[in-house]
């Protein structure tokens, strides 16, 4: 069955590292999977090619920056169709030349995200060719356009959210349970993640170190190096835009760092993963409040004093986790999720 997966693409680590997951976990199936690319195809409009022409042309400017390492791991892990999806534009037959489409995993249905339209959830395909996989809304409820999104909820026959709130969400606008399942980085284990894992150039790596990605207002970074300084280690903060780091260097910071700080989901997601100290701040910032993405991950997992909001906060807490009940929690939801996905492409293939 070829499979093409509608997902976010952008630079960001998180995203690319959960679209190669998906792929990858749909590959084990036996489908065939494409992305579909989001812009810059040539073959769309004189805008679009304006657009691409743009790109390749930044792209060589900075060559050397960690845009072409986001590039470089695209082009080395990522399978993209070779038309294009935009609000705008759709290259001809592209929607044609698949038998399923798997919508997700991240934010694909945030709110607020401006590039978020009745795209995200393909309203021109046949419901019972779409399959929603983790799909986010990134936020506790929906206020406005409730009843536009009810109806494009209404048009996909299988439904999987990443967070209890996105459930509640579908519930509170259709009537619809939905099953909550694992993020697709958390469908694979360590040792998987080793094959796109590198180690990066020019940054100091190699003595023991704090792992910092905080995407908001940096407000914490007190108790970060204080944490820092309690251990003798030093902090590598992903943030330095000087330090040339894309998915697969992120991925490997992570899986050899000492401690992991951040209010990033994914950075989470892979301290978890590779078994490290996690220190969870709450993201400040003038965003809508994107909490409910923790609130279930530290659920699934028992998670206590890992949240700066929690009054057991600290380093008791943050490098007491009992890896053990972690991994067996791990062990089922990931059966769960595995064969949510296995029931939904099966309906799919049978139609």
């Amino acid at each position: 069955m070829k499979v093409g997966i509608l997902t976010i693409q952008s630079v960001n680590f998180g995203n690319r590292l959960q679209n190669y997951a998906l792929q990858h976990v749909l590959e084990d199936y036996g489908c065939q999977v494409e992305s579909l690319r989001r812009d810059g195809s040539i073959m769309g409009p004189l805008s679009s090619k304006a657009k691409y022409f743009k790109k390749c042309m930044s792209l060589l400017r900075h060559i050397n920056d960690r845009n072409s390492l986001f590039r470089a791991f695209n082009n080395s892990f990522i399978n993209f169709s070779n038309g294009t999806v935009t609000k705008e534009y759709i290259s001809p037959g592209l929607l044609d030349s698949y038998s399923c489409f798997v919508i997700g995993s991240d934010q694909v249905w945030n709110p607020d995200f401006v590039f978020n339209s009745e795209l995200e959830y393909l309203p021109m395909v046949a419901s019972e060719k779409k399959i929603a996989y983790a799909a986010s809304f990134g936020v506790s409820s929906i206020v406005s356009n409730r009843d536009e999104t009810a109806r494009l909820l209404n048009g996909i026959c299988s439904i999987s959210v990443r967070e209890s709130a996105g459930s509640n969400i579908v519930r509170d606008l259709t009537g619809r349970d939905v099953a909550v399942v694992l993020d697709p980085t958390l469908l694979l284990g360590a040792a998987d993640w080793e094959a796109v894992s590198v180690k990066p150039k020019g940054v100091a790596c190699d003595q023991p170190y704090l792992f910092k990605y905080v995407l908001g207002n940096d407000v914490n970074n007190a108790k970060i190096e204080e944490l820092a300084a309690s251990r003798g280690i030093a902090i590598i903060d992903v943030m330095d835009k000087s330090l040339k780091i894309g998915p697969s260097e992120f991925v490997w910071l992570i899986s050899h760092s000492d401690l992991v700080c951040t209010d990033s989901f994914h950075a989470s997601v892979f301290a978890l993963l590779h078994h490290k100290p996690l220190a969870i701040f709450e993201r400040v910032s003038t965003d809508a409040d994107m909490s409910s993405r923790f609130d279930t991950l530290c659920s699934n997992f028992g998670l206590v004093g890992h949240r700066s909001s929690e009054s057991s906060f600290g380093p008791k807490s943050i490098f007491g986790t009992d890896w053990d009940d972690v991994d067996s929690r791990l062990a089922m939801l990931r059966e769960s999720s595995r064969n949510w996905l296995a029931c939904a492409l099966e309906s799919v293939a049978r139609d």
